[in-house]
């Protein structure tokens, strides 16, 4: 039986190496903070509060759940701009991260019951519709509106303290416009997954340009614009599909079930007639 067994059907064991795990990460942040743990606890508060609600709450929308996920870097490094930039009195990386983590390790586990120590899942699983679309709903709705709306205010945050300049504000709104149309609007599939490929080389390119020209804000700007438009152009807001995703959807594919081959019959050999002789075998 492997650790991940053991921590599923064991409910104790579960419990006693995901909480020393939890004990461990927050020795860290109090070694790392030092004597200024009030002062960054905020940052850790923040982490794990987005963590949990992340795979608590947000997990419920695929989509959603994907943005916000690529945030996790995102966030790190704009709090390393900005810890770097010394636009804060306090170090705001390092706690937020360890904050995820703990906060990460709590709502991605379950802790009660049968399942204890499982990774925790949703109950209730996308179901692909005979014509090819998903459910909706106003709590869909209100989740992706929610994310959309703590991604530009990320954005707008990070500019005001990195580069609060007419050209960043700019990026930001070219950002969210674009997503928004790539997903509002969307070309076929795989036309759309290959312009998915075109926001991290805009994003490297604004690392330079906004290095620079002393603005650093750019590129976080670029990324969070992009995934808040994303997630705004990507749902239906009103009418009876209120809170459904719109296609194209990536729907992974049916398997191709192999043919056995039916084993061919075996030929029965010519038995010789009885008054005939048969010819001695060679020797």
């Amino acid at each position: 039986m492997g650790v991940k067994d053991l921590l599923k059907n064991d409910v104790w064991a579960g419990r006693i190496f995901y909480g020393t795990l939890i004990a461990v990460l927050l020795g860290v942040f109090a070694w790392l903070a030092g004597g200024r743990i009030l002062e960054t606890l905020p940052f850790l508060a923040i982490g794990a509060v987005y963590a949990f609600v992340l795979y608590r709450v947000v997990s419920q929308s695929g989509r959603a759940f994907v943005v916000m996920q690529w945030t996790l870097l995102l966030n790190y490094f704009t709090l390393i701009s900005i810890d770097v930039s010394d636009r804060l009195a306090i170090p705001a990386s390092a706690p937020w991260f360890v904050g995820f983590l703990v906060g990460g390790i709590i709502g991605g586990h379950v802790w009660s019951g049968r399942g204890t120590g499982a990774e925790f899942r949703q109950p209730r699983k996308r179901v692909l519709k005979e014509d090819g679309t998903y459910d909706g709903g106003w709590r869909l709705a209100l989740i992706n509106a929610a994310c959309a709306v703590v991604l530009l205010a990320m954005g707008t945050v990070q500019l005001l303290l990195l580069s609060p300049t007419p050209a960043s504000v700019a990026v930001l709104a070219a950002a969210t416009l674009a997503g928004w149309a790539l997903f509002r609007f969307p070309p076929r599939l795989g036309v759309r997954n290959g312009l998915l490929l075109v926001i991290p080389v805009v994003f490297f390119a604004l690392i330079f340009v906004g290095g620079a020209s002393g603005q650093m804000g750019m590129p976080a700007a670029w990324a969070y614009g992009v995934l808040a438009g994303i997630l705004i152009g990507g749902r239906y807001w009103s009418g009876p599909r209120l809170g459904a995703p719109r296609p194209p959807f990536v729907v992974p594919g049916h398997r191709r079930r192999r043919r056995k081959r039916r084993p061919k019959a075996k030929q029965a050999t010519p038995r010789a007639p009885k008054n005939q002789a048969t010819e001695p075998a060679a020797r």
